[in-house]
C-alpha cells in the first residue's frame, strides 16, 4: 500500500511537471512572434498575432494572459475603448497579476467611469501586498513603488475629477473642424510670430507613404501645414514634403518666430524594427526646408528624446525622454545650447514636475510659463495639461491642473498659447465637446483632434435687495455705496423693488455701505480675490430702523437662566458690527422674562440678561458709554409680528393668553417668545472719545 501511494505521488508529480512543460513549450511556440511584435512596439501587428495564438490554445492560464496582452496593445495604440473590454475579459478569465486592476482602472477613468475606476484602484491597492510604509522603503525607480503611487494618484484623481467636471473654468473651446480628420491629428505648433501659420502632425492619408504603421494601425504620421487666409479661415492642410517628412513617423515640431528653423521629432524604423526617436533641426532657405540634422544632445544613444520646446532665442530646450535617472516612465528634461547644434548634458526638471507616470509635450510660453501633459499628477483622465513656472531659484514649482474644459476624461496634450496666454490650441481625443455658440454637444471626428481655446472675460457682479429689519418691507431710494480697494467708488439708489446692482472687477476687495434716513448705516464686505470663473454675488442687506424697537430674534434664553446660547452670540456679533458701522449711535438693550416665578425674581433675571449682552458687546470693542441695559421682567409681553403656527399677528402673549393654550409645546413656544432681548436707538449724537481728544 505504501509503495502504491509512493507510485501515485510520483506519477501525479510527473504529470503536473509534464503539463507545465507542455504549457511552457506551447507558450513559447505560439506567442514568440506576438511578444516580439509587442516588444518592437508594433502593437496592432501584435494584436493579430495574439488572436491567432488565442485560437490555437486551450490552456486557460495562457488564454487569460493573451487577453491581457491584447488589452495592453490596444491601450498603447490609443484604442482605449477596445482595451477596456479586453481588460474586463482578462479579469473574468482570472488573469493572476494584480496589476490588471491598476490598468483597468486607468482606462475606466479615461472613459469617464469614475465610480468603477475608484473601485478598481482600491482593489489594486488592497491586493498588491504593500503598505504605504513598505513603499517608502523602496527605491524611487522600483516598479512596485511606481505602480503603488500610480494607484494612489489614480484614486485621488477620481475624487478631484468628480468636482472639476461639473465646475468648468472660463475657457471656451471649439474643434478646428476643417483641419481635423478621422485619423489622429495632434501636436499643433505656430509657424511664425503672428500666429497665422500652423504646423501639426497627422496620420491621415495623403502623406509621404501609404504604408500602415504596425504600432497604431494607421498611416505613418507626417507634419502638415495650414495658414490663415484673407477671410481669417484656416486653409486646407497640406503635407510637408521631404526632407521634413520621411517614411517613418514625424512627431511634434517647434518653429521659431521668424519661421527659419524647425525642430522636429523623427522616429526611424528599419525592417519593421523601431530605431527610436530623436530631435532634428531643419533650416529654411527661402521657401525650402533643408535636410534635418540630428541635434547633438549628450545622452546615451539607446534613449529616445522627443517633443522639443524652446525659448525665444533658442538657447534653452525642454524635451521628453526615457533617460535613466528620472522618476519613472518619460520625464521632462532641460538642456542648454553650448555651440552650433550641440547641447549640454540634460538636467531633470525634478519631482515636482516629473512623476512615476509619463510627462510629454512641453511648451515654453513667452511669459516663461511651461505647459506640459502628464498622466502622473492628479488629473481628470489620461494625459492632462498642466502649467508651471520657475521660482526665484530657477526651480520649477508644483504644476497646476488646467481642469475642465481644457482637460477631459481622455488624453489632452500639446497645448500652445499666444502671447498673454489667453488663446491657443491643444490636442484631445475626447469623444464629445460642447459648442459654446449653440450649447450643444458635438462629436469629434475621431482619434486625436485639434481644438482652439480662448479665455473668456471674467464677468463678476454684485446685487441684492435692501429691506427693513422690523417689517421685512423693501427699502427704496436707499443710497448704496461701493468702495473698492483699487480706490474706485460707485454709488446707486435702490429702485422701487429695493434692488441695487454693480459690476465688479477681479482681484479687488469691496465695502458696501448702505445709508437711508431713519435707519442705521449698514456695511457689508466682499472680495473678488481668488475668483476664477464668472460669478454673481448676492448680498441682501437688512436695515435697522433708528426710532423703533428691534428684537434680536436669536437672543433667547433657557428657563430661569441668563447664559448666552451659542446662536445668541451670532446675533450679538451682527449688532456689534452695526454699532461699529454707526459710531454716533447709543442704544438701550431691554431684556424680558416669561410670567413664571415671582415678579422680584423676574426683574432680577431680566436685568442679568440685559447686562450679559452689554458685557459681550464691550468685549467686541463697543464703548460701554454707548450701551444702556434695562431689565423689564414680565411687564411687557411679546406681540406677535408675523403669523407663526397657531399664533396670529397682533396676539399679545400675556399670562392669561398662554394659560389658555392647549398643547404644552405651544405654551413653551409662547414663553420662549417672551424670554427675549431687544434694542432701541436712543441717541445719534454720541462723539467717540478718540474724536473728543483731538
Amino acid at each position: 500500500m505504501k509503495k502504491l501511494f509512493q507510485f501515485l505521488l510520483i506519477f501525479t508529480f510527473s504529470f503536473i511537471t509534464l503539463q507545465y512543460d507542455l504549457f511552457a513549450q506551447e507558450k513559447s511556440r505560439r506567442m514568440k512572434k506576438a511578444d516580439a511584435a509587442f516588444s518592437a512596439e508594433r502593437y496592432m501587428d501584435a494584436v493579430e498575432l495574439y488572436k491567432k495564438a488565442y485560437k490555437k490554445t486551450k490552456n486557460r492560464a495562457l488564454k487569460a494572459e493573451i487577453i491581457f496582452k491584447q488589452a495592453e496593445c490596444y491601450k498603447e495604440a490609443g484604442k482605449t475603448k477596445r482595451s477596456l473590454s479586453y481588460y474586463k475579459r482578462a479579469i473574468k478569465a482570472k488573469y493572476p497579476d494584480v496589476i490588471i486592476h491598476l490598468k483597468y482602472a486607468d482606462v475606466l477613468r479615461m472613459q469617464g467611469d469614475l465610480s468603477e475606476a475608484s473601485l478598481q484602484y482600491t482593489k489594486y491597492l488592497e491586493k498588491c501586498g504593500f503598505s504605504r510604509a513598505d513603499i517608502e522603503k523602496l527605491a524611487k525607480d522600483d516598479m512596485r513603488k511606481m505602480n503603488y503611487i500610480k494607484g494612489e494618484m489614480g484614486l485621488r484623481s477620481c475624487q478631484f475629477a468628480l468636482k472639476w467636471k461639473d465646475i468648468p473654468t472660463r475657457y471656451d473651446m471649439f474643434s478646428l473642424g476643417f483641419i481635423n480628420s478621422r485619423f489622429n491629428d495632434f501636436s499643433p505648433a505656430f509657424g511664425n510670430g503672428e500666429y497665422s501659420e500652423l504646423y501639426f502632425t497627422s496620420s491621415r492619408q495623403g502623406g509621404i507613404t501609404d504604408k500602415i504603421d504596425g504600432s497604431t494601425g494607421e498611416y505613418f504620421s507626417d507634419v502638415w501645414f495650414s495658414k490663415v487666409d484673407k477671410k481669417n479661415n484656416w486653409s486646407k492642410p497640406v503635407a510637408m514634403t521631404e526632407p521634413i517628412n520621411t517614411t517613418g513617423n514625424e512627431g511634434s515640431v517647434y518653429v521659431n518666430k521668424r519661421g527659419t528653423a524647425m525642430y522636429l521629432t523623427q522616429c526611424k524604423k528599419e525592417k519593421k524594427k523601431s530605431l527610436g526617436c530623436a530631435i532634428y533641426v531643419s533650416k529654411r532657405n527661402g521657401k525650402l526646408w533643408g535636410t534635418p540634422q540630428l541635434l547633438q544632445v549628450k545622452i546615451d544613444s539607446n534613449n529616445s528624446i522627443v517633443h522639443p520646446a524652446l525659448n525665444d532665442d533658442e538657447t534653452v530646450m525642454i524635451f521628453s525622454s526615457d533617460i535613466s535617472g528620472g522618476y519613472g516612465g518619460w520625464d521632462l528634461w532641460i538642456t542648454v545650447k553650448e555651440r552650433r547644434n550641440t547641447w549640454s548634458e540634460p538636467m531633470n526638471l525634478g519631482p515636482l514636475v516629473n512623476t512615476p507616470g509619463d510627462e510629454f509635450f512641453p511648451y515654453l510660453a513667452e511669459d516663461e510659463v511651461l505647459y506640459f501633459a502628464s498622466d502622473g499628477h492628479v488629473g481628470m483622465g489620461g494625459l492632462d495639461i498642466y502649467k508651471t513656472s520657475e521660482d526665484e531659484n530657477g526651480a520649477y514649482i508644483s504644476p497646476i491642473n488646467l481642469k475642465s474644459p481644457i482637460n477631459s476624461s481622455g488624453d489632452d496634450f500639446g497645448m500652445i498659447v499666444e502671447k498673454g496666454g489667453e488663446k491657443g490650441y491643444l490636442t484631445s481625443n475626447r469623444v464629445k465637446w460642447k459648442d459654446s455658440k449653440t450649447g450643444k454637444e458635438r462629436t469629434s471626428k475621431g482619434g486625436d483632434d485639434i481644438y482652439q481655446f480662448e479665455l473668456l472675460a471674467l464677468k463678476i457682479s454684485l446685487q441684492g435687495i435692501v429691506t427693513d429689519s422690523r417689517t421685512g418691507a423693501i427699502v427704496t431710494d436707499a443710497n448704496v455705496q461701493l468702495i473698492g480697494s483699487n480706490g474706485k467708488i460707485n454709488e446707486v439708489k435702490t429702485d422701487n423693488t429695493g434692488k441695487y446692482f454693480f459690476k465688479l472687477e477681479p482681484l479687488v476687495s469691496y465695502e458696501i455701505v448702505v445709508k437711508k434716513e431713519g435707519y442705521l448705516n449698514k456695511i457689508a464686505r466682499e472680495t473678488t480675490e481668488g475668483i476664477e470663473s464668472s460669478k454673481d454675488f448676492i448680498v441682501d442687506l437688512i436695515l435697522d430702523p433708528v426710532k423703533k424697537e428691534i428684537i434680536l430674534p436669536l437672543i433667547k434664553y433657557d428657563f430661569n437662566k441668563f447664559d448666552l446660547r451659542p446662536e445668541s452670540i451670532l446675533d450679538l456679533d451682527k449688532l456689534a458690527e452695526g454699532l461699529l458701522d454707526n459710531p454716533n449711535v447709543v442704544i438701550e438693550l431691554k431684556s424680558h422674562t416669561d410670567y413664571i416665578g415671582s415678579k422680584q425674581q423676574n426683574d432680577k433675571l431680566s436685568q442679568q440678561r440685559a447686562d450679559i449682552c452689554i458685557e459681550y458687546l464691550v468685549s467686541k470693542g463697543i464703548d460701554k458709554k454707548r450701551l444702556v441695559s434695562k431689565g423689564m421682567g414680565e411687564d411687557q409681553p411679546f406681540v406677535i409680528q408675523q403669523k407663526d403656527g397657531r399664533f396670529k399677528i397682533g396676539d399679545v402673549l400675556t399670562e392669561s393668553y398662554i394659560k389658555k393654550i392647549r398643547f404644552k409645546k405651544n405654551k413653551e413656544k409662547a414663553n420662549q417668545f417672551n424670554r427675549r432681548t431687544s434694542f432701541t436707538v436712543i441717541r445719534e449724537d454720541y462723539v467717540p472719545s478718540s474724536i473728543k481728544n483731538k
